[in-house]
């Protein structure tokens, strides 16, 4: 049999590739210690949550990082890359080093000096630390590791062998965690006409990575200090603030319309925070960058004070933005486009989209009933789904809600006060927004 030339020209590229992968790959890391002193930086437990103050370039925050926390990360890439993706769901490492190979191409630059910097100051391998900052991301907003992309046997099989289902699939919102919400009201709906934004993350089935939650202030050499959001040795955004007062949040919303290489969402809304000036620039960012998946996008700009909705899919997306006084929007893990909404039938059940669909009739609900006396405390009763928020009339109405799993983390913007709130596990801390943007204060915090 005669290949064409292009079949060949393809096997082998992808040929190489996995060659590469598997001279690289090792399982488990070897710990080769930090590289030289750490550049600054602090880290510490404010109230039970965990803060991290980072400065300086990029590849300088990314060895900070990796020196103050090191043992954490050690262990989340152990247990998470090695012990539970790869013994416990046996998924191929060889093929894991060449997705991470793959979808590094794509990371902006800046985001892979910080990496780098990650893996010199825990002393681990670069592809180690962007496994764990692209697979948790990807696995919530996607549901599943496109790997198949990147066998060349995809192309000798042609998708006949079994054995080719090598990427992680998780089936339903109980075993990936997929409950999350985020909402923004400003204008008549808030006691003060200013901008308050919520997000809400449920415990997912994995508690390896709910259990190490953090929020990090970073002051880059070049763009906004900004805080946020995230996970131990990463450098994505779920949800953050920058001092421009742009606040961007994260709901997952996966769908079929994945890319075969881009950066993660959580990286784009990193730098919409570290580059926009304005709703119409984090609009410009958020939407000209290249992704490989989507979600459901809320962003806000508290001088003004809008906010508008994004529902994104690799390859499309929809823009929700309001007038007048019902200034109220909210996003759980269903698209209300029509449009991007095909795209879910394959990754969402009926009683998934159901009990999303429940969700955020609800919330709008809570919204809607309280407005014109939404201040500080009503958003944080919302956000934690405080029966005291309602009426009695309101809350026969509306009923009660449904057992959800233990809420992971919960986030509360009012940059009116200069003030954010978080709420993980039984601890709930206020932190002044001009305290954490402030180095020598951020780290003075007690």
């Amino acid at each position: 049999m005669r290949w064409p030339e292009n079949a060949l020209g393809a096997i082998s590229r992808y040929g190489l590739v996995v060659v590469v992968a598997l001279a690289l790959s090792t399982a488990p890391p070897q710990h080769t210690g930090t590289v030289g002193a750490n550049p600054g930086g602090c880290y510490r437990e404010v109230g039970g949550i965990r803060l991290l103050c980072l400065h300086g370039g990029s590849y300088e925050m990314g060895l900070q990082q990796g020196s103050l926390l090191a043992d954490a990360i050690r262990g989340l890439v152990e247990a998470y890359l090695y012990q539970h993706l790869v013994h416990d769901l046996g998924v191929s490492q060889p093929l894991l080093a060449a997705y991470a190979r793959v979808i590094d191409a794509s990371v902006p630059a800046e985001l892979r000096w910080e990496m780098r910097g990650i893996a010199d100051g825990a002393g681990l391998a670069y592809q180690d630390v962007l496994l764990l900052n692209i697979i948790p991301d990807v696995l919530a907003l996607a549901r599943r590791l496109p790997l198949l992309e990147l066998s060349p046997a995809v192309l000798l099989a042609a998708g006949r062998d079994a054995e080719l289902e090598q990427s992680i699939v998780y089936p339903t919102r109980a075993e990936q965690g997929l409950s999350c919400a985020s909402y923004a009201v400003w204008g008549e709906v808030t006691v003060d006409g200013g901008l308050l934004a919520g997000h809400r993350l449920e415990r997912s089935g994995d508690d390896l990575l709910n259990d190490n939650l953090l929020v990090t202030v970073r002051r880059p050499a070049r763009g906004n200090a900004s805080v946020s959001a995230g996970l131990v040795g990463t450098v994505g955004v779920w949800a953050g603030i920058s001092e421009e007062r742009i606040i961007t949040s994260l709901s997952s919303s996966p769908s079929v319309d994945v890319a075969a290489a881009g950066p993660p969402l959580p990286f784009v809304l990193r730098q919409v925070l570290e580059g926009a000036g304005d709703m119409d620039q984090g609009l410009q960012l958020l939407l000209s960058s290249g992704r490989l998946c989507g979600g459901n996008v809320l962003i806000g700009d508290a001088r003004v004070p809008e906010a508008a909705a994004v529902e994104l899919s690799a390859h499309r997306h929809a823009v929700f933005e309001l007038a007048g006084s019902a200034q109220v929007l909210a996003r759980t893990n269903h698209f209300l486009d029509n449009g991007l909404a095909v795209a879910q039938d394959g990754l969402l059940s009926a009683a998934e989209r159901a009990e999303s669909v429940a969700r955020l009739s609800r919330l709008n609900e809570l919204l809607t009933w309280n407005a014109g006396w939404i201040g500080t405390g009503k958003a944080l009763q919302i956000l934690k789904d405080d029966p005291g928020v309602l009426s009695e009339t309101s809350a026969d109405a509306l009923g009660t809600p449904e057992t959800e799993p233990p809420v992971a983390q919960m986030v509360l913007f009012d940059p009116q006060e200069g003030a954010m709130w978080i709420l993980q596990g039984g601890s709930e801390v206020w932190l002044a927004l001009a305290d954490l943007l402030n180095p020598a204060s951020c780290c003075a915090l007690p």
